[in-house]
């Protein structure tokens, strides 16, 4: 455990004893470590189910519609009760002052309000006007569970990787870029026309090279925020992390999906990798947030 950074010729330590948070900088453990991964993954299926329903509902597709549902009730939903230590009592949150005050409290409402809307709305014809207006409201709430993930860690103040404004644009564009993965998947096994994978395929497009460009912008802005939020972004790019960040984010995740851009077609079981490796992407970059983050220490740190 007594691992360290070396920056600009000086080596930045890491916490490893209880005490000594006040002279150096202390990982996030309590969402990414033993049980913590299980947060992870809840975040992870919550927005993309989230992700996947709304852009499939914009497609009128059912099929994806519901596995949007499925991967956002029962796999995101499952580990986030998993996670609890007393989940019979989750419901307690919407009952609180919370709601006021707490993203956490708001996320509970917009993903329970989400699921309820998601299953009206797949067993309930949209053709007419109260399931337009059903599947508005979902879209929504749809919309809401896609970014809510990400307003909850920025209203982490102590953590400065997390404590930016850039980090639930990120996380919207993670979702939705990712549900149109998920939607793509869900028309390359139905044998959808090919205009409409087409449509699909160039919105992906769109989407992964806005997710690079935020990725850099999120890192460098974060680099100059605080010297805890520089820390954080060398321990992804230069530190411990580094393997798992440019292999499955930056080489998995962006270069590879961008290097098929070069082919005049894409055959479907070559569609069919690119996107998982866009979910590893994802995944991957989810991860590195949540196990890069370090707080500051109590005594200011000089790294120049």
């Amino acid at each position: 455990m007594g691992e360290q950074l070396t920056m600009k010729g000086k080596g930045l330590s890491i916490q490893t004893r209880n005490y000594e948070f006040m002279v150096k900088f202390t990982p996030q453990r309590e969402w990414i470590e033993k049980q913590g991964i299980l947060m992870l993954l809840a975040m992870f299926f919550i927005e993309l189910g989230a992700g996947t329903f709304l852009v499939s509902s914009f497609f009128q597709n059912r099929s994806g519609m519901l596995t949007g549902w499925l991967l956002c009730g029962l796999l995101g939903g499952g580990f986030h009760l998993l996670y609890l230590g007393h989940p019979g009592r989750f419901w307690r949150m919407l009952f609180s002052s919370g709601l006021k005050t707490s993203w956490i409290s708001r996320g509970l409402a917009f993903v329970l309000l989400f699921l309820v809307g998601g299953f009206l709305n797949l067993f309930s014809p949209s053709e007419t006007e109260i399931g337009k207006y059903l599947l508005f409201l979902t879209n929504i709430f749809a919309f809401l569970t896609v970014i809510y993930v990400g307003f909850v860690m920025a209203a982490v103040n102590g953590i400065p990787l997390w404590n930016t404004a850039l980090l639930p644009i990120l996380y919207l564009v993670l979702g939705i870029w990712s549900g149109l993965g998920v939607t793509l998947l869900n028309f390359l096994a139905s044998g959808t026309k090919v205009t409409t994978l087409g449509t699909v395929e160039h919105l992906s497009r769109l989407f992964l090279f806005l997710f690079a460009f935020l990725v850099f912008v999120y890192l460098v802005c974060v680099r100059y925020q605080h010297t805890a939020g520089e820390a954080s972004v060398k321990t992804i790019v230069i530190g411990k992390l580094a393997p798992l960040f440019w292999i499955g984010v930056v080489f998995m995740g962006i270069l590879l999906p961008m290097a098929s851009l070069l082919m005049e077609t894409i055959p479907p079981y070559l569609l069919f990798l690119l996107i998982i490796f866009e979910l590893i992407g994802d995944f991957a970059l989810r991860y590195c947030v949540l196990k890069g983050a370090l707080y500051p220490p109590l005594v200011p740190t000089n790294m120049d």
